[in-house]
């Protein structure tokens, strides 16, 4: 996986994920947004190159994560089959059966810590995605 898309209300998370992610992964390509919205505005022009994953918290203003969700799987092929790892501070199993029931393909609980944090970064960048079974994980900080 080459082109991730980030977006998350928190500024810091921002921050925090992108530091980690370049220091893992410098020659990967990263965008991030600051609102569901903003990101559902850049996937609408189908951006050059796609994204091959989008990481998606799920509490955000303007539009949320379940809302940009439904949008993705509504959209045209090549936007609707990204792959989408939602990524939040809810580890509330009726959320992830939401989550997965809308689409999601893997489901993230934020580490509070820059060792888990980085260990989910990696975890994510090596999910094989050929793989069936592949989707529908979750991971618990």
């Amino acid at each position: 996986m080459k082109n991730i898309d980030f977006a998350d209300d928190d500024p810091d998370d921002r921050e925090i994920f992108a530091e980690l992610f370049y220091e893992m992964f410098p020659l990967a390509g990263l965008r991030l947004f600051e609102n569901g919205k903003a990101l559902m505005e850049a996937l609408s022009v189908k951006p050059d190159p796609l994204p091959d994953l989008i990481l998606l918290d799920l509490q955000m203003p303007l539009k949320d994560g379940f809302e940009c969700l439904k949008e993705i799987r509504s959209c045209s092929e090549d936007i609707k089959d990204i792959r989408v790892i939602i990524f939040s501070t809810s580890g509330n199993p009726r959320t992830m059966e939401r989550a997965f029931g809308m689409g999601a393909d893997f489901y993230a609980v934020k580490p509070v810590s820059y060792r888990d944090l980085k260990f989910l970064i990696r975890r994510v960048m090596e999910i094989d995605w050929k793989d069936p079974h592949a989707g529908h994980g979750f991971l618990l900080s």
